[in-house]
């Protein structure tokens, strides 16, 4: 299970403050600075805690989620993260600390909280907008020091990350697909069902990033 931790962490590494009035698409900003840019979907403020954007989106049974992920900036003040809730029945309209009753896939970074390397992936769970907690302790799946050493944090807006995701709602089950090997994934618990959710919310805290290709399949 650490491993699956330490190669989501590793993958994502590498590949609204007020809303402007712009067009997002289907996407509904609740907070934050985004932008539609040449097809990506933009959440553009390195300040903003709690970024969020949702789309409608029905799930049930197994769903597969498929994105790619590009990093902006905001890593520079050594804090920050992203993720996406799923199974979200409904979310908040403005700045809030949950999104519905849902479970959010997180990274971050903040080695003065959490000291090691300061990456960690964490799931919470989300019961309304102000009532979401971590379901596990939160330094407990981190990256080492030594996968950081390899990476310039400076050429990280160079890369797109694709990411692939398929979620139990039945069971809870999450499997995480390794990007770089080909149908190797790396499987986890949420706790139990998810039961069925009406929207998709991705958020980043303190840091800029886009996001395109965003695809959903129901599986069974």
């Amino acid at each position: 299970m650490k491993r699956l931790w330490l190669v989501f962490c590793l993958a994502i590494l590498i590949a609204p403050i007020l809303l402007f009035a712009e067009n997002v698409g289907d996407w509904k900003a609740a907070y934050g600075d985004w932008k539609m840019i040449n097809g990506r979907l933009a959440q553009l403020s390195l300040k903003a805690g709690m970024a969020m954007a949702h789309v409608y989106l029905p799930q049930s049974g197994v769903m597969q989620y498929e994105v790619d992920i590009r990093y902006l900036g905001g890593l520079e003040d050594e804090y920050g993260g992203f993720g996406f809730h799923v199974f979200v029945d409904k979310p908040h309209s403005s700045k809030s600390w949950g999104s519905g009753k849902s479970d959010l896939l997180w990274i971050t970074y903040d080695p003065e909280a959490y000291g090691g390397s300061g990456v960690y992936a964490q799931a919470y769970k989300s019961k309304s907008h102000i009532d979401m907690n971590l379901l596990h302790k939160g330094n407990a799946y981190g990256l080492p020091a030594s996968y950081l050493s390899k990476i310039d944090i400076t050429r990280l807006n160079k890369y797109y990350l694709p990411v692939k995701v398929v979620v139990d709602g039945d069971t809870g089950i999450v499997k995480v697909y390794d990007p770089l090997v080909a149908n190797y994934y790396y499987k986890f618990s949420l706790g139990g069902a998810l039961g069925k959710g009406s929207y998709v919310s991705v958020r980043t805290n303190s840091l800029a990033a886009s996001f395109a290709d965003f695809r959903a399949t129901k599986l069974r």
